[in-house]
């Protein structure tokens, strides 16, 4: 991820230009393109103060896969106790 930030950073500084940018670190101008999109969007979102889309999905997932970890160790607990009764 920090080389796509610095790619970018370097497209957009106008530093070097796209084609250059995706053949000396093998992408199309069309992932380039993307990044810089993602990029600059992401920085919209910190400047309105929104948190990241992205970020709420992430957490959402991360929740839903806790509780399913939590049920799948209660099911095994519970397991345990029957077979040693």
């Amino acid at each position: 991820m920090e080389e796509k930030v610095a790619i970018v950073l370097s497209l957009l500084r106008g530093e070097v230009s796209a084609a250059e940018l995706c053949r000396r670190y093998g992408t199309t101008e069309n992932s380039l393109n993307k990044w810089k999109e993602r990029f600059l969007e992401g920085g919209k979102a910190g400047l309105a103060g929104r948190k990241d889309e992205g970020l709420t999905a992430l957490e959402m997932e991360n929740r839903q896969l806790k509780e399913a970890l939590a049920e799948t160790v209660l099911k095994l607990e519970m397991q345990k106790k029957l077979k040693g009764l």
